[in-house]
C-alpha cells in the first residue's frame, strides 16, 4: 500500500512540472511560449533561449522545464517560489557561423516585448528577465531599444554572455552577470570579456548591479552547447545564484 502511494504522489508531481503551451499575440504575429506556474508564486522569470532560440517546444511530450529552469521548479515547489516561461522563436535567430544578425531584429525585440506584456498582464507579478548564451543579446538590445523597456522589469539576468553583447544608459533596474569562471567557449562567450561588460554596466546603472562567478561541474564536448559554458555539473550553483538575486534582494520582504 506504501509503495502505491508514493507511486501515486511521484506522479502527481511530475505531472505538475508539465508546461502550459501558450501562444502569445502580436503585431508580428504568435510566439510560443511554455508557462510553468508554481504554488505561492511571487515572481515570474522569462528565459530566452540561446543558441538558434527555436525548439520547436509545443512537439516536446510532454514540455518540462530543463537546465537550470528544472532546479528552480524543483525548488519553487517547496514554499514561495517563481513561475517560469520559456520564450520560443518561431524562426532561427541565428547560430552558424556565428551569425547572430536576427536578435537585434525588429520582429524578435517586438515578440519579446509582446511576451513580457502579456506575462505582465496575466499574472499580476514582478518580470524577472533571463537569457543565455545569445540570449543575452536579445536582452541587451531589448534595453537597448526603449528605456521604457526596463520600466516592464523588475531585474534582468545575464547568463553566459556573448562577446558581442552591449547596453547602453541610462539604466535603473536590478542587474545580475552570471559566467562560469572556466568557460572554454572563449570565441563567443568569455569570461573577460563578461567581466568588462559587468564594469561597463555598473558604471551606467543606478540599480544594483551583481557580477557572480560558477565554479566547479565539469567540461562537455561541444564548449558553445555543453561543458561549464552551459553549467553542466554546476546547475545547483547557478540556479541558487539565480534565486539569491530574486529573492534576497529584490523581491519587496
Amino acid at each position: 500500500m506504501r509503495k502505491l502511494v508514493i507511486a501515486v504522489v511521484t506522479m502527481l508531481i511530475s505531472s505538475l512540472s508539465i508546461a502550459e503551451i501558450i501562444s502569445v499575440p502580436g503585431s508580428d504575429g504568435e510566439t510560443t511560449t511554455a508557462y510553468w506556474s508554481s504554488p505561492n508564486s511571487k515572481a515570474v522569470l522569462i528565459f530566452i533561449p540561446g543558441g538558434d532560440g527555436s525548439f520547436n517546444i509545443a512537439s516536446k511530450n510532454p514540455a518540462r522545464p530543463s537546465w537550470v529552469l528544472s532546479t528552480l521548479y524543483d525548488a519553487s515547489q517547496k514554499g514561495p517560489g517563481l513561475d517560469l516561461v520559456f520564450v520560443d522563436s518561431p524562426h532561427s535567430l541565428g547560430m552558424r557561423g556565428g551569425n547572430i544578425a536576427p536578435r537585434y531584429s525588429k520582429d524578435h525585440l517586438s515578440r519579446m516585448l509582446s511576451v513580457i506584456q502579456f506575462y505582465k498582464e496575466k499574472t499580476k507579478k514582478p518580470l524577472y528577465l533571463i537569457g543565455h548564451s545569445n540570449g543575452a543579446i536579445s536582452e541587451a538590445e531589448f534595453l537597448n531599444q526603449s528605456p521604457d523597456n526596463q520600466k516592464l522589469l523588475a531585474g534582468i539576468i545575464f547568463s553566459g554572455s556573448r562577446n558581442e553583447t552591449s547596453i547602453d544608459g541610462p539604466l535603473n533596474i536590478p542587474i545580475l552577470f552570471l559566467h562560469h569562471e572556466d568557460d572554454a567557449n572563449g570565441r563567443w562567450t568569455s569570461y573577460s570579456n563578461a567581466e568588462s561588460l559587468y564594469k561597463k554596466v555598473k558604471a551606467l546603472n543606478q540599480g544594483s548591479t551583481q557580477f557572480l562567478a560558477v565554479h566547479g561541474g565539469e567540461a562537455g564536448g561541444d564548449p558553445s552547447t555543453s561543458g561549464h559554458h552551459m553549467y553542466q555539473g554546476s546547475l545547483d550553483e547557478a540556479a541558487n545564484y539565480i534565486w539569491n538575486f530574486i529573492f534576497k534582494h529584490n523581491l519587496p520582504k
